[in-house]
């Protein structure tokens, strides 16, 4: 199993630097974990949008959350073919961040899959936990643990 740091910076990204996010990979499946601001670019050196298998997002923030969108441009408009790309997510967690593209335009390139806040769920070859902690909106934590 190997986990990249995408980004690490608080509410904005820094210079030279992103907000939250990280890629794991295990057994050749690739989840992304949070995509906030500037983490796309730097998945995009390691992977493409199209190999990418499944996305986690633990809360609706932006510097959460907000390269959900370059990277759904990415896969919906870089490919002939696209398929849709499964978003785990809170409910209601991705509104802000899915509206960008008026118009429902990057439906093809989405399968939203909401968690719930306190429960167990399956992404890829990971078991996953989540727990709801403070924050100053609904966040979810995130436990992952290979079968």
């Amino acid at each position: 199993m190997r986990l990249t740091v995408l980004g690490a910076c608080g509410a904005w990204p820094e210079a030279g630097s992103a907000c939250s996010g990280f890629l794991l990979e295990h057994q050749g499946f690739q989840l992304a974990i949070d995509l906030g601001y500037a983490t796309v670019p730097r998945l995009f050196e390691l992977t493409t949008a199209d190999r990418l298998d499944a996305v986690f997002i633990s809360h609706g923030h932006p510097d959460h959350c907000a390269d959900l969108n370059p990277l759904l441009r990415a896969r919906f408009l870089g490919s002939q073919q696209p398929t849709a790309l499964p978003v785990y997510a809170l409910p209601g967690a991705l509104n802000a961040v899915l509206s960008l593209d008026g118009q429902r335009m990057l439906d093809a390139a989405l399968d939203l899959r909401e968690v719930p806040g306190n429960g167990k769920f399956e992404i890829g070859p990971f078991k996953a936990e989540t727990a709801l902690l403070p924050h100053w909106g609904t966040k979810c934590g995130f436990a992952s643990h290979r079968w």
